[in-house]
């Protein structure tokens, strides 16, 4: 399988080298989470550099699809480079049609949407140079995939217009639209991992669900100013909005529109610890192969760390 970049041949050969001895220092610090999360963002960069097929005018949006997940995951089931780097080249460009999709959908932005159906175009184009068997199924079913995860962009509208109506959710609500948001992550990446890798399964999917759906909520913390700002939904606003009108916090001033949010959302019983506690419980409860094990690790990590922030921001707040 030929793996090319606009890079020079020198240049390929440099950073390859550099990818491969990353992936196996990744494989022996498994057991170390802490080193294990800080080797993945220096494998990430190493991979950003590596991959220039694709010119984003949108930094931000690539800026999301660095995740090399699914990179060491490949490796880890593999031992093969040359596979993990295509499966991470067809995620991150999966990830980028989804990123530039939901934006055409919040913004109603055509360019988003040119952008998006040149990202899906390069996707087929990649499948199709592999020359493998499989390429047409792989195309067709990655199409029926990314259809139901279209989904998710309709609910994500009628949750809007809820909000702006003062509705108030329920912990089941808020918890269907986390699970909801990131189910790109089963639905789409994990159709990848399952063409390519020997040991995949469905626990696997479940446990890249979890994941993802940890990582939204920790982008949702992050994003409170700017989403209330946006009108979008956000599911510490959706906690909120049970103790304190949607209306009111929009008035808010900029500076306080995480504080006001922050303090009602709490005071609905902390909902959103209980889903974090959730997620983090089922990923525990599911057994995967070894290969795979790290990613249970990740899930201890990204529990743990946004337990600490949202108990740092309510301090903060209180």
């Amino acid at each position: 399988m030929k793996i090319t970049s606009k890079l020079s041949d020198s240049q390929n050969r440099v950073y390859l080298d550099k990818i491969s001895i990353s992936a196996r220092d990744l494989n022996s610090t498994a057991p170390n989470t802490l080193l294990f999360v800080q080797q993945m963002v220096s494998l990430s960069a190493l991979l950003s550099s590596f991959d220039r097929n694709f010119t984003n005018p949108f930094p931000a949006i690539d800026e999301n699809a660095q995740d090399p997940t699914y990179f060491i995951a490949a490796y880890f089931d593999t031992k093969n480079i040359a596979q993990a780097l295509w499966v991470y080249r067809i995620v991150r460009s999966l990830t980028r049609y989804i990123l530039l999709s939901d934006r055409f959908y919040e913004t109603g932005n055509d360019r988003y949407d040119s952008l998006a159906k040149r990202v899906y175009k390069s996707v087929n184009e990649l499948l199709q140079q592999s020359y493998e068997h499989n390429a047409q199924h792989l195309m067709y079913s990655i199409k029926y995939s990314l259809e139901q995860f279209s989904a998710f962009w309709k609910f994500e509208q009628r949750i809007k217009h809820r909000i702006l109506k003062n509705d108030t959710f329920s912990y089941t609500e808020i918890r269907q639209f986390n699970l909801a948001k990131s189910s790109d992550a089963p639905l789409v990446y994990a159709k990848i991992l399952d063409a390519k890798l020997p040991s995949f399964n469905e626990n696997v999917a479940l446990v890249l669900h979890y994941n993802q759906a940890l990582l939204d909520i920790q982008d949702d913390l992050e994003d409170i100013e700017d989403d209330v700002q946006q009108d979008m939904p956000n599911i510490f606003v959706m906690a909120a909005v049970d103790n304190i009108p949607y209306s009111r916090i929009k008035k808010s001033r900029h500076d306080m529109i995480r504080e006001v949010v922050l303090s009602g959302a709490n005071s609905s019983g902390e909902p959103i610890s209980r889903l974090v506690n959730e997620l983090h419980t089922s990923s525990k409860s599911v057994s995967i192969p070894e290969n795979f094990a790290f990613l249970k690790s990740l899930s201890d990590r990204y529990a743990d760390t946004l337990r600490r922030k949202i108990l740092s921001s309510s301090s903060a707040n209180s």
